[in-house]
């Protein structure tokens, strides 16, 4: 399978009381202070005033980083943009592996530590792709959507544990297919990134 053409996750904060607004200058530093490896970092877009939605944007040439709140479940969601790889397994080890470096980054922050901390046990997997990847419910996008959820088990798997299951959001069709990640028995981000050799 291709990889398509941006792919997201998002992983949800612990503490549902989130200020959007801390994040403008953190993200503004890790800017000037290059903090995130294999990306280069562009410019920080507010929209807090679009409610139950994408609040905080965090621009970049490959990627964004974006404090979200969309469903009223705030998380950090990371939307890769370019350059992921040359299929599906490699951007979504690509996405997977920035997004958890994102969270690290998150939880370790000068200005954010001992403040926020993110969930890694439930993210939300977004293919945000409709001409390769269609929502389909019956046909040949049904397929492709079952193929795509054997993908995301097997490699979330091997990330997050034994125990990890994707499953299908059944959104609208108009929406991009979309997954939901449960691993009850994941370890904290540290020790993820540790058994990923952390080497993003």
């Amino acid at each position: 399978m291709i990889a398509p053409h941006r792919l997201s996750v998002k992983f949800f904060f612990e503490d549902l009381s989130i200020d959007a607004e801390s994040f403008i200058p953190v993200f503004h530093r890790w800017i000037r202070e290059n903090v995130v490896p294999n990306e280069l970092l562009l410019d920080v877009a507010d929209y807090k005033h679009v409610l139950d939605g994408p609040a905080i944007f965090l621009i970049g040439h490959e990627a964004d980083y974006v404090v979200d709140f969309t469903d009223a479940k705030p998380g950090l969601m990371y939307v890769r943009k370019r350059d992921a790889g040359t299929d599906l397994a490699d951007a979504l080890d690509t996405t997977m592996s920035q997004a958890l470096h994102g969270v690290k980054l998150t939880e370790d922050d000068v200005e954010l530590k001992g403040k926020l901390k993110l969930r890694t046990d439930a993210a939300a997997i977004v293919l945000l792709d409709r001409l390769n990847y269609p929502n389909a419910a019956n046909g040949d996008g049904a397929d492709a959507a079952a193929a795509v959820q054997a993908q995301l088990s097997d490699n979330l798997a091997a990330i997050f544990g034994e125990d990890a299951t994707v499953t299908r959001v059944a959104n609208d069709a108009r929406e991009p297919l979309t997954f939901k990640l449960s691993a009850p028995s994941a370890p904290d981000v540290d020790t993820i990134l540790s058994q990923l050799g952390s080497a993003v």
